[in-house]
């Protein structure tokens, strides 16, 4: 009889013990200095999160939480309101690096989303820089407030697209 309790209660923890547990439902949770997105607290603000440069960071804290990408807009795999971007669900290294823009709602052809090493021809910084539509290169982003994104957050993507644009 013991044995068997043992044995559930074994069971138990290794169930408790192999799921990552919820940091936060809402921003309060998370402090001053924080912000909850998918149940994990992120240093920073949603419209400057604290990132490194890495595409690992810029992704998980930037591209998976401010982009729309949980949910039925913006850059939502299958999302009817993406107009002409892509998709950022998951791992959009490929999506972005040496990627061509569709720049549907710009005049502005050839453009490449994301140009290693170089930062000023990368159509993903004129798109965060953009604060209304410019008729060469569409409408800034994000579409719900363009041009919001703060400078520390750019700064850090471009000093990741400088580097080279590692996959990390």
């Amino acid at each position: 009889m013991v044995g068997r309790a043992l044995i559930v209660a074994a069971g138990a923890f290794a169930c408790i013990g192999g799921v990552s547990p919820v940091q936060c439902a809402l921003d309060a949770d998370c402090g001053a200095s924080a912000f909850c997105a998918k149940g994990a607290c992120i240093d920073g603000t949603r419209s400057c999160p604290r990132l490194q440069p890495t595409f690992s960071s810029i992704n998980s804290r930037f591209f998976q939480v401010g982009c729309g990408v949980g949910q039925l807009n913006c850059h939502a795999q299958d999302s009817s309101a993406v107009q002409s971007g892509p998709s950022f669900v998951g791992h959009p290294y490929t999506t972005l690096v040496n990627a061509p823009a569709a720049n549907r709602l710009g005049s502005a052809t050839g453009l490449v989303l994301v140009k290693p090493g170089d930062p000023g021809a990368s159509f993903l910084i004129t798109k965060l820089q953009l604060t209304s539509t410019d008729p060469a290169f569409g409408p800034g982003q994000p579409a719900s407030a363009p041009g919001s994104t703060c400078a520390a957050t750019l700064g850090v993507i471009e000093q990741w697209i400088q580097l080279g644009a590692p996959d990390d």
